[in-house]
């Protein structure tokens, strides 16, 4: 195993073996965060002046004291000169109006910029936005309770859970939440430790269960809410209407919707293809085009008329160049079922739950069924009917003995 770098060597008097006649000095030394060498100190002054050597001493204690106090508080002897950079934590409403571009000393909030922009071209926009969303608290609260004035390398483990805490007594949020939060705060530490070598250990470990137990997904909407919700669509919004009807027969997810152009779609073979780029996976997937979507969107829309590069879903309830909002779509679809008074357990996304349940009651096979889905395996499947299904059995529901 490696051995650590030190990020501090603690003050210590060199007195030159006692003789006063010499010049006497406190010295320690700083690793510096932006160039990762240590660099040495020494204090002089004030010395000189003192006489004895227990006035020596005494006046050596208490900056050596003062330096440990300095260091306790992780205040280090570097001053940063400022650099322009790109705040990648900034609200999109503050950058279209102002930009990005801001001055300040290197330190927390430019190196979560930087690692920022490096996930932006790593991941989906979908995830890009989770990881912005979480880091920008995590910054907002450090900023608060001013630890960014501290160098990176000062935040512990201690810190960490200060944080999680804070957004569980703040926010409520879920134990899962909790989770995300600590796994994408990992990936940010381990950045600098790895890529930027200026802190020595990840802070992020040994993290305790917090935050409330929850089951946060979309439950399938029963036969009479879902006929109210298809009734109200279709006469007031046909759009959400096609949108929950691809969710519930190709499994497609509303974010994957939301990008989807003409041109992915194969009228010919009845396939839709789901790029890479757009695809939760990033992986490539085509879909099987049910009987009744097929028969809607091509004889009922005449979707195959539309030019190849429009966005399916766009302005004015039609096919245009425009792609619609992320959470266009879910807002929507929570004002009608809100209008309508059905429970919010019922979301957007439990059309593609409904579509599941139907098949999986209709004996469809769990290979058939990941491949529909697109899951990446077939365990992942087998969660997927575990947490959504009971056990189907004749002989319970049909031949359980009296009470």
């Amino acid at each position: 195993m490696a051995k650590q770098k030190s990020i501090v060597i603690l003050p210590q008097l060199k007195d030159c073996g006692g003789d006063l006649a010499k010049t006497w000095f406190v010295e320690y030394s700083c690793r510096n965060p932006r160039t990762d060498e240590m660099k040495r100190f020494r204090v002089y002054t004030g010395f000189a002046k003192l006489k004895t050597k227990e006035e020596r001493y005494a006046f050596a204690e208490k900056i050596i004291n003062g330096i440990k106090e300095k260091f306790a508080k992780g205040e280090i002897p570097f001053l940063e000169k400022e650099i322009n950079y790109n705040d990648e934590l900034l609200y999109h409403n503050i950058v279209k109006r102002w930009g990005n571009e801001r001055k300040g000393s290197i330190g927390l909030r430019t190196y979560l910029s930087d690692f920022l922009a490096i996930k932006k071209v790593e991941v989906i926009p979908h995830s890009f936005q989770t990881y912005k969303s979480k880091l920008r608290i995590f910054c907002e609260w450090a900023e608060q309770s001013e630890l960014d004035k501290k160098g990176v390398c000062f935040f512990g483990q201690e810190s960490i859970c200060e944080f999680l805490c804070y957004i569980v007594e703040k926010h409520n949020v879920s134990r899962r939440t909790v989770k995300k939060y600590a796994q994408i705060l990992h990936g940010f530490f381990d950045y600098l430790l790895k890529a930027k070598k200026v802190i020595d250990v990840n802070p992020v470990h040994d993290i305790p269960n917090m935050g409330a137990i929850k089951d946060e997904a979309a439950k399938p909407i029963p036969d009479r809410e879902r006929q109210l919700l298809s009734m109200h669509m279709k006469e007031h919004d046909p759009q959400l209407w096609l949108v929950c009807q691809m969710e519930y027969y190709c499994a497609i997810r509303p974010n994957e919707l939301r990008q989807l152009q003409i041109g992915d779609i194969d009228f010919d073979n009845h396939i839709i293809t789901v790029p890479k780029d757009i695809s939760k996976n990033q992986q490539t997937e085509s879909v099987n085009i049910p009987r009744q979507l097929y028969e809607y969107m091509y004889s009922v829309l005449n979707l195959d008329t539309h030019p190849k590069e429009f966005y399916l879903f766009s302005h004015n309830g039609i096919p245009g160049k425009v792609m619609l909002g992320k959470n266009n779509f879910r807002f929507r679809f929570d004002k009608i079922r809100n209008r309508l008074n059905i429970s919010p357990q019922y979301k957007l996304y439990s059309f593609k739950h409904t579509g599941g349940v139907k098949l999986v009651n209709e004996g469809i096979d769990t290979w058939e069924l990941q491949r529909h889905f697109r899951h990446k395996s077939i365990d992942t499947t087998e969660r997927y009917i575990k947490r959504n299904f009971a056990v189907k059995s004749n002989k319970i529901l049909n031949e359980f003995p009296d009470i």
